[in-house]
């Protein structure tokens, strides 16, 4: 009877034993799990950032190869991205575009002071079949007047960016930009503004050597990228 015994809680240990080990082989399974699971999340964050970082210098870098005619010392800035419904009214009503034109009408505009009174207007340029031809796009010099935004100068033949010039002595600014189209070799010209109208781009005289021009190239936007990103604002009303 007391080999029985014996025997009988031999077995029983063996018993507890193989599940201690097999629950010990289902913990260290679980943990390893665990542990590649944490590993993998942290290369996958890694990754992401390394992604997201790739993609940041690859635009910067197709951004300097667009627009690899601006000097070295110009600042690059975007189009505001925000909706500005009195622009966007004032240029409906000023071009009379039609209703069916203007969902296809983009807009691009930024803040600039370009008469040095300490005060921002607004440029904008439209783009369109009824605002656009071979040599550029029509633009608009805003500014407020009465309390309402009126349109100070209009241009045409625009292409994007225009360089504003930095003017250290005060007055009106230079603006710089690329004159093409029509059969005419591509080329850049300076608009000077005299008595508060600039020159109009088809009158402008061409300039060369851009490398000491500083300043900032406002709309610095790819067009061709923006229609196959969706990214830009038009005249449709919200």
């Amino acid at each position: 009877m007391k080999k029985n015994t014996v025997s009988l809680l031999l077995a029983a240990s063996a018993l507890v034993f193989m599940a201690g080990c097999a629950g010990g082989a289902k913990n260290s399974a679980a943990q390893k799990d665990e542990t590649v699971n944490e590993s993998q999340a942290q290369t996958d964050a890694v990754d992401a950032v390394d992604s997201e970082a790739a993609g940041t210098e690859e635009a910067g870098l197709k951004s300097q190869e667009t627009f690899s005619w601006l000097p070295a010392d110009v600042v690059r800035e975007k189009s505001e991205t925000e909706p500005n419904e009195e622009l966007r009214k004032l240029i409906a009503e000023y071009y009379e575009i039609p209703d069916d034109e203007l969902a296809d009408s983009r807009y691009y505009y930024n803040y600039v002071d370009l008469d040095s009174d300490g005060t921002n207007e607004i440029f904008a340029v439209v783009v369109g079949s009824y605002t656009s031809g071979s040599g550029g796009s029509s633009a608009l010099w805003c500014e407020e007047q009465d309390g309402a935004l009126a349109v100070k100068q209009a241009f045409t033949q625009v292409n994007l960016p225009v360089i504003v010039v930095d003017n250290e002595e005060g007055g009106p600014k230079d603006l710089i930009l690329e004159r093409s189209g029509g059969g005419a070799e591509t080329e850049y010209v300076k608009l000077s503004c005299t008595d508060g109208v600039y020159t109009n781009v088809s009158d402008a005289e061409a300039v060369s050597g851009l490398e000491s021009v500083q300043g900032v190239a406002v709309l610095c936007n790819d067009l061709a990228d923006d229609m196959q990103t969706g990214n830009y604002l038009t005249l449709e009303g919200v």
